[in-house]
């Protein structure tokens, strides 16, 4: 239990008024000398974003990953200089987290969902020539409003992993105007993630386009979705955090029209996202450890909704143009201090109009979009093609790239984490990891359970694992080779189903919890694919479509039950 211990000694520490004045050096003391060693030879410490960090006896690194909760421990302080990265800031901790959970399973409230569908009914009839479709072309019909196209990009966007029942109502909201059927196979919708360039370039097309009061709404129309959402702890943080970004544009509408108009900033090349340490910069090339022995059993362990005026070209304090709950608006309206951060990174989804970006949609799915719903609405005449001048092509997509940072600026602090996928594309990994490896926690052995699904999804395409496997903690580095390594074989549980070629030793005990690890193995597979820059595949990752068949006869809807 040292390990709970020291949490909530670290807890306390950080969350005192007084923490933030501390110099870095006297903060950096304070958590080195609250390190655990295990008898294994393990050195840990629970630093920045309340995670625990494994050092790597090989180069010294520390890695984000969760700790043998019931395996003993001393304190023995660290002696070497921790990075600042590893030492809590203190808003850093007042991070809630989120609902790891997919939507397989436990579905979305009933009342949320009907907040949504009444949203999308107020504005899926305006006019496509008002609100084009400057993105999300390959997912709706040509007729279609940009205004239906924000709000699922929002919901999209602030899902945590947006895998849905097949027969998720939320997702037949949005059946009529759909283009094509929704990626996915006869279970589960698998859905990419799109970045958050997806929201900026509906909004930011309009202004460019001259058309102020369009932009506005559409930007109205993401945070009334998002306040919607944040009652949902699956939706909640990047909920609350794009909020924080769009609430200055609809008290001062012309906030962004400069950055999104330029002039433009000079053209900066983007840096490869890199491990951070205490090794060099660039990680050295990352050898299978096949000595090193996986841990025993023994060592394992075990509504906020803002009150925007869709309609005028100014911030109407409260009030909703009669498309959205009447909920009170209370939003601190917190903004960052930090400056906007460029790494390099490339993304599963791929805006109409940028190049140099994967496209996360896989074609070739049959099927409906949902199982309520009809056929998808049938395509219209297409709208007007935008400008293939090359030079305007580029020009939209630096001038949107610039609104998207100054966008994440307006972040505060305590909610960094949640958009950590915009920011840093390989601590963003780290932490799902570390999500899959706490949704585990059910195994005797939550290293190599969590190695096994991710092992599954890269049996088949090998090609990002090292990039991948450089963010990882050399314990789970040896589960992903170990089982990657292994004789392959098919394994059945007891009703037939095939649950992958070995990749599941256990079982998680309940719905919930198998939830929760789809979702995390899901949002494991989405950060490393934006990580590498590969495409999401359109039937979902083996690791997490391994756990389907333990959800999909246990649905919420009474109609579905037997």
């Amino acid at each position: 239990m040292r390990f709970t211990a020291i949490e909530a000694d670290v807890r306390a520490m950080v969350t005192d008024p007084r923490w933030t004045a501390l110099p870095l050096q006297s903060r950096a003391h304070a958590i080195a000398s609250r390190a655990l060693a295990t008898p294994d030879g393990g050195r840990w410490i629970f630093g920045a974003h309340a995670r625990w960090y494994l050092q790597d006896p090989g180069d010294g690194r520390w890695h984000l990953t969760a700790p043998p909760r019931h395996c003993p421990a001393r304190i023995e302080p660290h002696t070497g200089v921790l990075l600042p990265h590893l030492v809590p800031r203190g808003p850093d901790f007042a991070f809630s987290g989120w609902s790891s959970q997919a939507f397989v399973g436990p579905d979305v409230p009933s009342a949320l969902t009907s907040e949504i569908r009444a949203l999308v009914r107020a504005n899926g009839r305006r006019s496509a020539d008002e609100f084009p479709l400057s993105s999300f072309r390959e997912v709706f019909a040509g007729d279609v409003p940009g205004t239906v196209a924000a709000i699922w990009a929002t919901i999209m966007w602030c899902a945590y992993a947006p895998a849905f029942d097949g027969n998720e109502q939320l997702l037949s909201v949005f059946g009529e105007y759909l283009g094509r059927p929704l990626p996915g196979d006869e279970w589960v919708r698998w859905l990419p993630s799109p970045p958050l360039t997806a929201l900026v370039t509906l909004y930011g097309e309009r202004v460019r386009a001259g058309a102020p009061r369009a932009a506005l709404r559409l930007a109205a129309l993401m945070a009334d979705t998002a306040g919607i959402l944040a009652a949902d702890a699956r939706f909640a943080p990047r909920a609350q955090a794009l909020i924080a970004m769009l609430e200055p544009i609809l008290r001062n509408p012309g906030l962004d029209h400069q950055t999104a108009t330029g002039p433009l900033p000079a053209y900066r090349p983007p840096l490869a996202p890199q491990p951070r340490g205490t090794g060099p910069l660039t990680p050295p090339p990352v050898h299978w450890d096949t000595t090193f022995p996986p841990p025993t059993a023994a060592e394992s362990p075990g509504r906020t909704t803002t009150g925007h005026s869709h309609e005028t070209s100014g911030w109407a304090p409260a009030g909703h143009s009669g498309e959205t709950s009447g909920r009170s608006p209370h939003h601190s309206g917190e903004t960052s201090s930090r400056p906007p951060h460029h790494p390099g990174e490339t993304t599963g989804w791929a805006p109409t109009g940028h190049s140099g970006e994967t496209s996360g949609w896989s074609p070739g799915h049959s099927g409906e979009a949902t199982g309520r719903t009809g056929a998808a609405r049938p395509r219209a005449a297409p709208q007007r093609a935008p400008s293939t001048d090359p030079r305007e092509v580029a020009r939209a997509a630096a001038a949107d790239d610039a609104l998207r940072w100054s966008w994440l600026a307006r972040v505060p602090d305590r909610l960094a984490r949640a958009v950590l996928a915009e920011t840093d594309p390989g601590e963003h990994l780290r932490h799902t990891v570390g999500d899959l490896l706490e949704a585990v926690a059910f195994s005797p052995d939550p290293h190599r359970t969590a190695g096994a699904l991710l092992a599954a999804d890269h049996a088949d395409t090998p090609e990002g694992l090292p990039t991948v496997a450089a963010w990882l903690d050399h314990r789970l580095r040896h589960a992903v080779h170990t089982r990657l390594a292994a004789p392959r074989g098919d394994i059945t549980e007891p009703d037939g189903f095939e649950v992958g070629p070995r990749w599941l030793d256990a079982v998680p005990p309940t719905r919930e919890g198998a939830a929760a690890v789809l979702g995390a193995a899901y949002a494991s597979g989405l950060a490393w694919c934006r990580l590498t820059g590969a495409s999401v595949p359109g039937d979902g990752f083996p690791g997490a479509a391994a756990i389907v068949h333990r959800l999909i006869h246990e649905r919420d809807d009474p109609h579905l039950n037997h």
